[in-house]
């Protein structure tokens, strides 16, 4: 919050709080010194009074044990006396009633034997307390015991100790004797019970001297308390009407600069061109903030409100909201250093949802700034500056769209300069045809699972090949571009239930895909109008060179080394619709072996192989086909792999899979979606490259065979006839 006075008083203002709030704080000092000094003498008093009442219950307590102890002995005495009279007249009971009274006398005789043994040694406990304090747990809301300190009650209490003296050793005889011996003493008794009546008249007259004197002594306290209370309370109040009047004038005259400081914050608030406000540790606003931060935020009435639950439903990335918490949270820690962590900020150009006045909402960049406010030493609250920098963001997405767009041509030119001619043309009539297949894919009306189903995996062959194609030709931006549509593609997949609209979002890439068609023809044919240019830079590169560069890259993404070699690609005369698709088979295929059958150069070695792999590449002619063989020393297909991914994924159960021969295993590697690889990348793990062999090969009307070795080898031939 700003602060601002008249110019008159800026002398005072300026001071430093300790000058200027020195007088009241000398006497807010006084005052508590005087509150504070009733209060500890008060809280001294009180901590005596607790301790005479706690020894009051103790002497209480003694007093109950002592009557118990006279009760259990006079008890004991009688049933001995029963027990011996029950013996002599037993002749004229029948023997089952004289049994029964005999066992009742001994239960009884036992029963007070405890109760005993529990009083005595419950009233030498409190006897040592009162002589030396400690813990105990026998009276209530009482955990500890201070010793007697006072003359009088040292010696009622020694008066107590003598009589003890004779009189527990008397207790202890009577619990060693045994009750249920038939032959017993029937006097053991007799002595204690005739001691305890002779002297309990003693002790209670003792115990209760302590008793009358610890409350005269409490008493005497609490009068003290009270006196001292009033008196506190009365000086308090004189000294705070006296407080109260002196400093009313003071407080008048700073309240008055105060509201001129108010209302020179209100007009700069009101006029800044920026949203200002300050943050608390909770993330709540301050009550004072600029008219302009409303109208950045599109929301009214914002003080105290919590800031991340105002952005709540305005930001994109609702985990900025959730960073921006921790952030300001680093802002209120002192070690941290505010210079190093601002990069940290991220609500730097956030995008925002903000409401206009019609009720429709625009997405506004705003730029937050967040900086320490300091009294003292201590960090109080954090200033936010918000800036709407729309325009100039807009502004460098656009330059950065044109220079990414630059890039993109620059690139496409480049290849277009090395490529060979037939082979781009040929890549892009079939772009061409693929843009529109997946169009007329996608308008294709469905109704059933099935259908939505089958829509997604001809988009996907379409995808895939598109991207096989443009990474031979190291068409970086197609590459891309089919990437963002095989996720989404893949995405469709993981859903249980789909539904028309579902397919929209791939219009958006499929649109970019259209324009980027266009541009890399618009270059192809501007350069190819232009022949003395075009022979001039023209150094195209025929197929074999063309695979080579492709699976050197290949390897390259995938941390391999591999020697390959390419025979007959660029040497048989064929039909330029014919070889189109022979170099699109060759490109899915050698990506195959690549990615999944070429090991690392470590994996190689601890298999006894040559860090680099081999791959070859053999197109011939045989009569009326053309014959088309890959064949890699790889690893070879682990046909338990396959048959451990079939039961991770649910396509069968233990049972199923363990009844698929080699034949039925490798066959699965063909099938749409279908994949070892547990992460999809650019070049594998979709599950569609060999899906599209199969069909292209289907469509061709040719055939495959396969051979394999785990660990050795894996040969892929596709015979296919010249004549579509």
């Amino acid at each position: 919050m700003f602060h601002a006075r008249n110019v008159s008083g800026l002398e005072k203002l300026n001071q430093s709080p300790v000058k200027r709030y020195r007088k009241v704080t000398i006497s807010v000092a006084v005052l508590l010194a005087l509150v504070s000094g009733v209060m500890f003498t008060s809280s001294r008093i009180s901590e005596q009074i607790q301790i005479n009442q706690a020894q009051i219950d103790a002497a209480g307590t003694l007093s109950d044990n002592a009557y118990n102890i006279l009760s259990s002995t006079q008890v004991l005495q009688i049933l001995a006396l029963e027990k011996h009279d029950a013996k002599k007249h037993r002749h004229e009971k029948s023997h089952a009633d004289h049994h029964a009274n005999l066992k009742t006398n001994d239960e009884n005789s036992i029963k007070e034997q405890e109760n005993l043994k529990e009083s005595s040694l419950t009233f030498q406990q409190i006897i040592d307390l009162l002589d030396k304090g400690g813990n105990y747990d026998f009276v209530a809301d009482h955990q500890s015991l201070k010793p007697l300190k006072a003359a009088d009650t040292r010696k009622e209490l020694q008066k107590i100790q003598d009589i003890w003296k004779e009189y527990s050793p008397l207790i202890q005889a009577v619990l060693k004797h045994d009750v249920t011996n038939q032959q017993g003493n029937p006097e053991f008794a007799h002595e204690v019970s005739e001691f305890a009546r002779d002297h309990h008249e003693e002790l209670y007259e003792y115990i209760d001297n302590i008793i009358v004197a610890l409350n005269d002594d409490m008493n005497e306290k609490a009068e003290l308390l009270q006196n001292i209370q009033i008196a506190g309370i009365t000086a308090s109040l004189i000294y705070f009407l006296l407080f109260v009047g002196f400093f009313m004038r003071r407080l008048g005259k700073s309240d008055q600069a105060a509201a001129a400081a108010r209302n020179e914050t209100k007009e700069i608030l009101q006029t800044v061109g920026s949203g200002l406000f300050l943050l608390d540790r909770e993330m709540e606003i301050g009550s004072q903030y600029s008219k302009e931060l409303e109208r950045l935020l599109g929301k009214t009435d914002l003080s105290g409100k919590n800031l991340l639950e105002i952005l709540s439903d305005m930001a994109s990335n609702p985990r900025d909201l959730d960073t921006a918490g921790s952030f300001v949270q680093q802002l209120y820690n002192p070690r941290t250093k505010e210079r190093l962590i601002a990069g940290l900020n991220p609500l730097i150009r956030c995008p925002m949802k903000v409401a206009k006045e019609s009720g429709e909402k625009e997405t506004r960049y705003l730029d937050f700034k967040f900086n320490r406010v300091y009294h003292a030493d201590e960090i109080v609250r954090v200033l936010v500056n918000v800036n709407d920098v729309t325009d100039a963001v807009l502004l460098e997405n656009k330059i950065e769209a044109e220079r990414e767009q630059n890039d993109l041509r620059m690139e496409m030119l480049n290849t277009i300069l090395k490529a060979d001619p037939q082979l781009l043309s040929d890549f892009i009539q079939h772009t061409k045809k693929r843009n529109k297949n997946i169009n007329e894919t996608l308008k294709k009306p469905g109704q059933r699972q099935t259908d939505f189903e089958e829509k997604i995996r001809t988009i996907f062959r379409e995808v895939h090949s598109l991207k096989g194609d443009a990474s031979s030709l190291s068409l970086h931006g197609f590459v891309s571009l089919a990437e963002v549509l095989e996720n989404s593609l893949k995405e469709l997949q993981r859903k249980t239930a789909l539904v028309g609209e579902d397919f929209l979002p791939l219009t958006v890439s499929l649109e970019e895909l259209f324009s980027l068609t266009d541009v890399i023809e618009d270059l192809s044919n501007r350069i190819a109008g232009n022949n003395s240019a075009a022979q001039a830079v023209f150094n195209a590169e025929p197929v074999k060179e063309q695979l080579s560069k492709f699976v050197k890259e290949l390897a390259e993404r995938n941390n391999k080394v591999v020697d390959f070699s390419c025979i007959g690609m660029d040497n048989i005369p064929l039909n330029v619709h014919l070889k189109s698709h022979l170099n699109e088979l060759a490109v899915q295929m050698l990506r195959n072996a690549v990615v999944h059958g070429i090991e690392t150069p470590e994996n190689r070695l601890h298999a006894h192989k040559l860090p680099s792999g081999h791959l070859r590449l053999d197109m011939e002619e045989t009569g009326d086909a053309i014959k088309l063989t890959v064949q890699d020393d790889g690893a070879g297909i682990d046909h338990e792999k396959i048959r451990s991914k079939l039961i991770q994924n649910g396509t069968y159960t233990h049972e199923e899979a363990a009844k698929l021969n080699v034949t039925g295993l490798v066959q699965q590697i063909f099938i749409h979606g279908f994949s070892t690889m547990e992460n999809s990348n650019e070049d594998a793990g979709r599950g569609v490259g060999m899906d599209i062999v199969k069909e292209k090969v289907r469509q061709l009307g040719g055939k495959i065979s396969l051979a394999t070795k785990v660990g050795a080898y894996t040969r892929i031939v596709l015979t296919i006839p010249k004549k579509l």
